[in-house]
């Protein structure tokens, strides 16, 4: 083969950075580095309470935009308005044809999207603006220190700024502070939860099961689901005081608390029931190494009945198995380096090893809403 000289290398190589550069476009990068933008801009929006003030489909000028749901100066309202109706947020009508321009904008008028008005009202059980909130005030300060925390695999400890980790969260929900964080928690993750829930009954067949343990079951709103579609079955969320205190309010809420019951329970601590034959786990697993995990599911296993058949259900934000992805499982992981001593998410070929080891047998998964997913495993009639 002929030696090219250093010349014709270089222009071999000018010439393919070239067609790289034309070929292969930079945006997904500006996507990824700005996405803060965007979600600062809704949770700000949240705060401020834009779509309660706007909901039942509300439309409002310009000058009441400003003054009275914003109450801002007008270069600021006009350009956190353009901001939210650039993002779909809420949407502005001429209001019909105008020939100046000062007419047109006189005319304008401003209302909440569909999908703010059914998700970001306060005042419906829809609302998901208190995970919003939770993700502004507790992670989004925490994430600007995702590098020290991915270098010391340690969680961000901040108590001298007010910022309380997820560990001293769980561990110690005593002091006003703790509870009142942990509350919030709760109540943000009934919002992202909604949609799972309301699909679980649909996923799963509960026909031939009679009561279910929600373990570390926060607001109680996959067993609110679950019992509302199936009048069959009955429930009782386990978890501590805090997170318990918040699932009476929507038990009462949906009148439901003669088929719900709630108790106050340390899952690794104290003893499980022994009268469910359902035990379910969202969100839970991703918080605990693979040791813990393994000495909580072998612990549920005891727990569930060997005189009928029993399940156990786990929904998470599952890995694929080949651990590419989807993106929001992966980075759903790196929030466990920021909050937790332990814990990432984990593949179902990981969780699927975890429940056969402690005894559970067929092992399934099926999809259930968004990102997430459920692991099902069950305890046969012996």
């Amino acid at each position: 083969m002929e030696k090219l000289d250093n010349k014709a290398t270089h222009s071999i190589t000018t010439s393919t950075t070239h067609q790289t550069t034309t070929q292969v476009s930079p945006d997904p990068i500006f996507q990824m580095v700005t996405g803060y933008w965007v979600s600062k801009t809704l949770m700000t929006a949240v705060e401020l309470d834009v779509f309660t003030k706007l909901s039942g489909n509300k439309t409002v000028t310009f000058e009441q935009l400003q003054n009275d749901i914003l109450d801002m100066d007008k270069r600021p309202a006009e350009v956190f308005a353009t901001a939210l109706v650039s993002l779909g947020l809420i949407t502005v009508n001429s209001g019909g044809e105008a020939k100046k321009k000062g007419e047109e904008e006189k005319k304008k008028v401003y209302s909440n999207s569909r999908i703010s008005e059914v998700f970001l009202d306060k005042n419906k059980s829809s609302y998901i603006g208190d995970f919003i909130i939770m993700m502004d005030k507790r992670l989004y300060s925490r994430w600007a220190k995702l590098p020290v925390s991915l270098k010391t695999n340690r969680p961000v400890e901040s108590a001298e700024e007010g910022d309380i980790s997820a560990r001293t969260m769980f561990d110690n929900a005593k002091t006003n502070q703790v509870i009142e964080q942990m509350q919030m928690f709760t109540r943000a993750m009934y919002g992202v939860s909604v949609g799972p829930a309301m699909a679980l009954a649909k996923v799963f067949d509960f026909s031939k099961y009679n009561k279910m343990m929600d373990i570390g079951g926060g607001s109680g709103v996959y067993a609110i689901e679950v019992v509302k579609q199936n009048p069959n079955m009955s429930a009782v969320v386990l978890d501590l005081e805090p997170a318990c205190s918040v699932a009476v309010e929507y038990l009462k809420q949906f009148n439901l608390q003669d088929k719900i019951h709630t108790k106050v329970l340390d899952f690794f601590k104290d003893k499980l029931p022994d009268d469910c034959d359902v035990a379910f786990l969202s969100h839970i697993i991703h918080f605990l190494g693979e040791e813990k995990d393994k000495i909580l599911l072998k612990k549920v296993y005891d727990s569930l009945p060997s005189d009928r058949d029993s399940v156990i259900i786990i929904s998470e934000w599952l890995l694929n198995d080949e651990k590419t992805g989807p993106i929001p499982s992966a980075l759903m992981s790196l929030t466990m380096i920021i909050e937790q001593p332990e814990g990432r998410n984990y593949s179902f070929s990981e969780v699927s090893t975890m429940l056969t080891e402690v005894g559970f047998t067929n092992i399934e998964k099926r999809p259930l809403a968004g990102p997430a997913e459920i692991v099902i495993g069950y305890k046969k009639n012996k």
